[in-house]
């Protein structure tokens, strides 16, 4: 047997036996991967197919027009050029099976600050209604995608003429156009938190336990502040609207929803999610203020959260 049969089927073997050991939901997980893998299977066997049918003359025969381009330097540099193309076609269809899904994968790196995120959260907010929200927050907060090296990463750092994001929970601080101060929501945080007197921008990102402890404090300060809202999901929704848009905010779609017909300022879902009062102006990749904040809350609330319940406990 050649090499590269071992190493595909032994290999394929090592990799699919290391899932299923792996698998925390007794196989279930392995086996969906394994059907999305079938799709694009079947996409290249009928690509195969079709190609041979519609070019049934024997001048369009793969293995005859190889063998004459091999005969010639140019011809061969082609038919290696055509390979790179298919090889290049094949891993972008089957490229997107092996990406991490936010859904269910736990970047590996969020297990070094698992247990301080677990310490501030019993310090600042033992009761928290629902732990998972938090770790979901930092990894929507930090994670361009979950392999990228900012990824529940400390001095993770988004800066822009305007505008500087710090550390897992991108804490932010923005200027006017003639460079004037327009908010330090670092500053406010700690004026108001003796628990964070000794952060500041100069040591913002080399202190990832004040980073985590500063999500802890502003999700509970936002969580405190909806005290009205008696659902504890709603509520939740509603603090992690105002993480990311402010609280402000988020009161006055609460105060235009109740002036609508059929919307319950008491709900997020359904409700105020649908009262944006922000601008739709595009900002980032087309997206406005109104779509990004909305998206933050479904994407920490309802996708990301549910893979780390139990996971500070």
């Amino acid at each position: 047997m050649r090499f590269r049969y071992w190493f595909i089927f032994g290999g394929s073997a090592i990799v699919l036996t290391a899932l299923l050991l792996t698998d925390p939901d007794q196989g279930l997980t392995t086996g969906l991967l394994l059907l999305a893998l079938v799709t694009p299977l079947l996409a290249v066997g009928f690509a195969h197919y079709a190609r041979k049918a519609l070019h049934d003359y024997p001048e369009a025969d793969a293995r005859r027009l190889f063998a004459r381009a091999g005969e010639h330097p140019t011809g061969a540099g082609l038919a290696l050029i055509a390979l790179a193309i298919v090889l290049y076609g094949l891993l972008g269809l089957f490229g997107h099976v092996a990406r991490a899904d936010v859904r269910t994968h736990i970047p590996v790196v969020a297990e070094t600050h698992r247990a301080t995120l677990a310490a501030e959260v019993a310090a600042h907010w033992a009761d928290h209604p629902r732990p998972a929200v938090l770790p979901a927050l930092v990894e929507h907060e930090s994670c361009i995608t979950l392999k990228h090296s900012r990824c529940w990463n400390p001095a993770s750092r988004l800066k822009s003429t305007r505008e500087e994001g710090a550390g897992l929970g991108q804490i932010t601080r923005a200027w006017h156009a003639d460079g004037r101060l327009r908010f330090d929501a670092l500053a406010e945080m700690r004026d108001r938190h003796p628990a964070l007197r000794e952060w500041s921008w100069a040591n913002v990102y080399e202190r990832a336990d004040l980073q985590l402890r500063a999500v802890v404090l502003k999700s509970r300060d936002n969580y405190q502040a909806l005290r009205p809202v008696v659902d504890p999901d709603q509520r939740l929704a509603f603090a992690d609207a105002a993480y990311n848009g402010g609280l402000g905010g988020v009161q006055r779609e609460r105060r235009a929803c109740g002036l609508k017909a059929a919307c319950d300022p008491q709900q997020w879902w359904g409700h105020v999610e649908h009262v944006c009062l922000k601008s739709r102006a595009p900002l980032y990749g087309n997206r406005s203020a109104c779509d990004i904040n909305r998206h933050h809350v479904h994407d920490v609330i309802r996708t990301r959260a549910p893979k780390y319940e139990g996971w500070l406990s």
